[in-house]
């Protein structure tokens, strides 16, 4: 019994689809090896300790076992096809230790998203290492006991949309640290450096933020000086933290202020603000303000 070229054409078609179907479904159940062994020697690096994640309590690691798929274990995300794993949140973790340079993370270099938020690890100093994660897009090391100096290898994190270093009291900023990361990361839409201390770092060096920011927060990190009326003029602008900066001057512009401003808190700075009809209105998606301890000018809303 013969075949016709079409039927033996649709079969080799069809054989060709179950070969390929069955490699991605093999290929996404598992993550490569390599990448299950480095997350099982960066968990043995740490004790797990409630007292490490003050504000939530997720201990995720404890899920990481030996023999099982690890693109399965609590805050891993993988690339279903390669089984690189591609994401890590680890965030409320109760991880208490050192985080050292030579640390299996940092042979996870597939990883988009890393986040290593409220742990304690134990005034740690952001390893330069950090820079060699080439494909990250957001990174959040918030409220995790880190100490020193910012590495300016963070700069090299072009792909960045959020970065936040936030509530790390001992980690400190360099201006040409800063000045890197201002100048190479172009696609941040989230900054957060609150409690970093910028002390050194000279507010103007602020005016080359990215276009594309829609959410800056620098509150509480020494700045003094006056600060760039620019900043308020960035047309995302949705969201900006500048309080308990005590040596910063300058003033809010009357005009083209961002138009999807919702959040400003100038608490407790030296800025001035001519609060009046036109800064008012000009606010059109303001939801929240604060003023506290700042220095307001003007007070005429007669005709609002």
């Amino acid at each position: 019994m013969g075949f016709s070229p079409l039927s033996l054409s649709q079969s080799l078609s069809f054989i060709l689809f179950l070969f390929h179907f069955h490699s991605t479904i093999s290929s996404s159940h598992f993550c490569a090896p390599n990448q299950s062994l480095s997350l099982l020697q960066f968990k043995e690096s740490f004790y797990i300790k409630s007292s490490a994640s003050e504000r939530c309590h997720h201990p995720k690691t404890e899920s990481w076992k030996e023999g099982t798929d690890c693109c399965l274990w609590d805050g891993v995300s993988c690339d279903m096809k390669t089984g690189h794993v591609t994401a890590l949140d680890l965030s409320c973790s109760m991880l208490y230790g050192t985080l050292h340079p030579n640390s299996t993370l940092f042979s996870l270099h597939h990883l988009q998203k890393l986040d290593l938020s409220d742990n304690d690890f134990n005034s740690s100093h952001i390893s330069s290492r950090f820079g060699q994660f080439s494909n990250l897009t957001h990174l959040n090391l918030n409220f995790s006991v880190f100490a020193g100096q910012v590495p300016s290898e963070i700069s090299h994190l072009s792909k960045l949309v959020s970065l936040d270093l936030s509530d790390n009291h001992y980690l400190s900023l360099e201006p040409i640290s800063f000045d890197k990361l201002v100048q190479n990361l172009t696609k941040l839409r989230d900054l957060n450096l609150g409690s970093v201390n910028m002390s050194l770092v000279a507010p103007d060096s602020l005016t080359n933020l990215s276009s594309s920011l829609s959410s800056l927060s620098l509150s509480d990190c020494g700045l003094q000086g006056k600060f760039p009326g620019n900043i308020f003029l960035l047309p995302n602008l949705e969201s900006l933290d500048l309080s308990y900066n005590k040596g910063l001057t300058g003033s809010i512009p009357s005009s083209n202020l961002s138009n999807v401003l919702s959040l400003l808190d100038l608490s407790d700075t030296r800025i001035s603000i001519y609060l009046e009809n036109d800064l008012i209105s000009n606010l059109k998606s303001l939801e929240y303000m604060s003023l506290r301890n700042s220095n307001i000018i003007r007070l005429d809303l007669a005709s609002f």
